[in-house]
């Protein structure tokens, strides 16, 4: 599989797009231009994505399923582990505030 992957460098996108269309009802595409839109940069922290390991990852409402934005791995875990909780993501801010 690795041969594949080093000798058809489309195989990737293809089956990028495919995960894509399948898991989040967008196209690689689609994710260009929110990239663009959003400068390469994570939708939170503004942190390039040419500073990171891995691409900017999808964010979605896990209730609705529609696309948010493009953001960095601890944007995106940190919102995760605070389960999209608006009122968690306040007193989290409450909190850093009172200790800084």
């Amino acid at each position: 599989m690795k041969r594949m992957y080093k000798e058809n460098p489309m195989f990737i996108l293809k089956k990028k797009n495919a995960y894509f269309k399948r898991e989040y009802g967008i196209s690689l595409e689609d994710y260009d231009i929110k990239f663009v839109k959003q400068k390469g940069n994570c939708a939170i922290c503004k942190t390039s994505s040419t500073k990171f390991k891995k691409n900017l990852m999808l964010d979605h409402d896990h209730k609705t399923g529609k696309i948010r934005g493009l953001l960095c791995c601890n944007c995106n875990y940190a919102l995760g582990h605070l389960k999209d909780d608006v009122m968690i993501l306040k007193s989290a801010i409450k909190y850093l505030n009172r200790h800084a």
